[in-house]
């Protein structure tokens, strides 16, 4: 019986071992599996954007396509992980931008880009705050972004209402023109736009004359333009959203002002609008924007590569999502990490160099600074092909391109 109860009692002691051993090992297994996910887990980037909406043609798929390009240019993957790109179109809807926001936040993504329409981009700027993510602005317009709702979380990368309307209207009276007279799309935008550009207007000796608000749904501006036409300013300032501009345009030709004393001051207008709206009617009318395609052989090499992937060239809104992902992800790289914080540091503290901007640089309240460049779009003749349609004929430093930043309005500045 002691032979067996020995045996029984070796038996019971070598499972007992075996059991805690196989159990151990499993534990360690584990761990190190969990590692494994945890160091190849998937960096996630976010490109939220209006693709089937009013301004779908501004940014777009065109910004998708343009992130990819980034990603496929560092190598597809950062800090030993592979780089995952999320799209999802919000319709120019807020309730839809949220709920994709929040969902993909909640789901890893770290960084969201492009973004687009102002009722968006608040509230993806609160939330990326509160739960501790990047938002980058490629094609949200509004200065508030660096201003009442500035946030250490966002960043505000490409043009905004104050860099348009002051460009607008600083190229315009450089010919001597003084007077003006607005068409201004009747929401926070366009009213922005209009008094962005009358403060510069005013304090150059210029002189609004009149205004004419029209809703965003409006398709027919005779009595608008009418009313431009008999204020007798020298220039009609477009504020207003850039499908607008284009149909604003082919009604002024109707109306033969095109061919009179006054001209088109747009504020705000892309490549792609100037395509549509085409270079017989588009011929001189001055465009201010940080990037076109034909401006060195960097940006020709991009916008080719663009070009056969989206069939258009790229607007300055869509080539700088390229370099916003590009410089998210060397950021990571010189942090070694994907903590918040020391992304958002890195991205601040070095200079932006891609392409379309040079020496650029992030302010404490998130906005990009960089040189914005003056276009007026060339007559038929020069144009040597459907997409050759701008003229380089000035340029507006950085420091003189986007509004000071405000102490009393954002508090991430000193005063």
């Amino acid at each position: 019986m002691k032979d067996v109860d020995g045996d029984k009692s070796g038996t019971m002691a070598l499972s007992r071992r075996t059991v805690l051993a196989a159990t151990a090992g499993m534990a360690l297994l584990g761990r190190i599996g969990l590692a494994r996910a945890q160091g190849t887990a998937p960096v996630k980037i976010g490109v939220l954007t209006d693709a089937s909406g009013t301004n779908a043609g501004l940014a777009g798929v065109g910004s998708e396509i343009a992130a990819r390009m980034a990603v496929e240019d560092f190598g597809g993957s950062v800090l030993g992980r592979p780089i995952v790109i999320e799209n999802g179109d919000h319709q120019s809807k807020a309730d839809i931008g949220m709920t994709l926001a929040r969902q993909w936040y909640d789901d890893g993504v770290g960084a969201i880009f492009d973004v687009g329409i102002t009722t968006v981009a608040i509230g993806v700027q609160q939330l990326a705050r509160e739960k501790d993510k990047i938002v980058v602005y490629n094609s949200t317009g509004t200065v508030d972004m660096t201003g009442k709702y500035c946030s250490p979380n966002g960043i505000h990368w490409t043009y905004d209402s104050y860099n348009i309307a002051v460009g607008a209207a600083r190229a315009n009276m450089a010919s001597g023109l003084k007077t003006w007279f607005f068409m201004t799309v009747d929401y926070a935008y366009g009213r922005s736009l209009q008094a962005e550009a009358t403060k510069y207007i005013e304090a150059n000796g210029g002189k609004v004359l009149g205004s004419a608000p029209h809703p965003i749904e409006t398709k027919d501006f005779s009595s608008d333009l009418l009313k431009a036409q008999a204020s007798g300013a020298q220039l009609i300032g477009l504020a207003t959203p850039t499908p607008l501009i284009a149909n604003i345009v082919k009604q002024a030709a109707e109306f033969g002002l095109l061919k009179g004393p006054q001209k088109l001051a747009p504020i705000g207008l892309f490549i792609n609008d100037v395509f549509a709206i085409g270079p017989d009617l588009a011929q001189g009318l001055l465009v201010t924007e940080p990037f076109y395609w034909n401006q060195t052989d960097q940006t020709r090499a991009f916008a080719d590569r663009f070009m056969k992937l989206y069939g258009k060239m790229p607007n300055s809104l869509q080539a700088s999502v390229y370099g916003a992902v590009v410089h998210y992800l060397n950021a990571m790289k010189v942090a070694n990490t994907d903590q918040t914080q020391a992304v958002l540091k890195a991205m601040k503290d070095t200079p932006v160099n891609d392409f379309m901007t040079h020496n650029g640089h992030i302010r404490a309240d998130g906005r990009l600074l960089r040189d914005t460049y003056v276009f007026r779009v060339k007559p038929p003749s020069e144009s040597k092909s459907p997409w050759d349609l701008y003229q380089q004929i000035g340029l507006i430093p950085a420091d003189q391109a986007f509004k000071p930043a405000d102490p009393a309005a954002c508090n991430l500045v000193k005063a």
